[in-house]
């Protein structure tokens, strides 16, 4: 639409435009906090600027228009009058305004100081124009819960790395040592995690594997599959966790345990092995996860009309059940896992209901 001259002479714009609140920005977030940078701009007040100025730009085609353009929404107002409004609104509510009124606070910081004093939180510690807004939240939180500042009182802590100490220090576990040698946030939230499942993951963590590896090692580990099947550095963690899926349901991983395969690959080897189907026809690193997909949905078409034997894990199944006096007849077939139907058989004797067990005809 181009609305020239005349024919649009204002343009009304209520709100910022800011996105509201989602997981993938505020991934993009703390990707940026990572980085030093004021993350919650590039993820939701510059995406907001734009949509503003698009609409604005919308009166405004030729060198020559002229129009109106109402922004109505306080948040539009000068970053200056931002700041002030925070020191009225300390005066207003009784606070001690010298704590936060420094030409180096932006709105951002003044505003999570403001509300800590009206909280009455110490703040000395991170009245700081050091912290951004964010460490400034994590660190209020701090204070809430009483833990020692010492340990995480450090502006060269992102703020997801201030929050994994804060919460490992509720577990009574110091991540400060690996803080301080620079590991990022979900590094330690990976340590964290592991903590509380009495898993000890130092030894993978110096040894430099990521965050994604650390948490298919960590749910290997706790899923007490054999984690040196996938140990490998040169694994990301998207294959490591088809290696993992693979092992939790008992197949042999090793047509797809090898690094020339991607996660796609490998994802389409370990269904084709876990519907019983020969899976030496696509498993070649040289044919895409696509072609990979297409073969396996021919090869189980056949597959289904020659109906292979079950396996010996199937057929113990299937004996329990026949044991504990339960309708084997619902899931013996061999397009099932052993695991698969090991769902079935104790839903069955439970009682429970078999929504979503059931995915082939008796």
């Amino acid at each position: 639409i181009d609305l020239k001259d005349e024919s649009l002479i204002g343009a009304v714009i209520v709100g910022t435009g800011i996105p509201m609140v989602c997981r993938e920005r505020n991934i993009l977030r703390d990707y940026f906090d990572e980085f030093g940078k004021n993350g919650y701009s590039y993820a939701y007040v510059i995406p907001g600027m734009n949509k503003v100025l698009q609409a604005a730009g919308r009166v405004i085609r030729t060198d020559t228009d002229k129009g109106v353009i109402a922004l109505l929404d306080d948040r539009s107002v000068s970053y200056t009058h931002l700041r002030a409004h925070e020191i009225i609104r300390g005066i207003e509510n009784g606070v001690d305004v010298s704590v936060y009124c420094k030409e180096e606070f932006n709105a951002a910081q003044m505003k999570a100081l403001r509300l800590g004093l009206e909280e009455k939180l110490d703040v000395s510690r991170f009245a700081d124009a050091q912290y951004d807004y964010m460490q400034m939240e994590e660190l209020k939180q701090a204070v809430r819960s009483g833990m020692n500042m010492d340990d995480i009182c450090n502006p060269k802590f992102s703020h997801s790395v201030m929050r994994e100490i804060r919460l490992a220090s509720e577990l009574n576990y110091d991540l400060t040592r690996y803080a301080k040698l620079g590991y990022s946030g979900e590094v330690l939230r990976q340590i964290r995690l592991a903590k509380k499942e009495d898993i000890d993951l130092t030894f993978f963590v110096e040894d430099n594997y990521d965050e994604y590896q650390l948490n298919e090692i960590r749910l290997g580990i706790h899923n007490c599959v054999d984690i040196t099947k996938y140990l490998l550095h040169e694994y990301n963690g998207k294959q490591m966790e088809q290696i993992r899926l693979g092992l939790e349901e008992g197949i042999d991983v090793t047509p797809y345990n090898m690094v020339g395969f991607s996660s796609g690959q490998m994802k389409q080897i370990r269904l084709g092995l876990e519907e019983g189907i020969d899976v030496s026809e696509y498993a070649d690193p040289f044919i895409d996860a696509v072609s990979m997909k297409e073969a396996r949905h021919r090869i189980s078409d056949k597959w289904n009309d020659e109906k292979p034997a079950l396996n010996e894990l199937q057929s113990q199944e299937i004996l329990m059940g026949l044991t504990s006096g339960v309708d084997v007849s619902l899931y013996a077939d061999p397009r099932y896992t052993f695991k698969e139907m090991e769902k079935i058989r104790l839903a069955l004797e439970r009682g429970s209901n078999l929504d979503g067990l059931l995915k082939y005809g008796c």
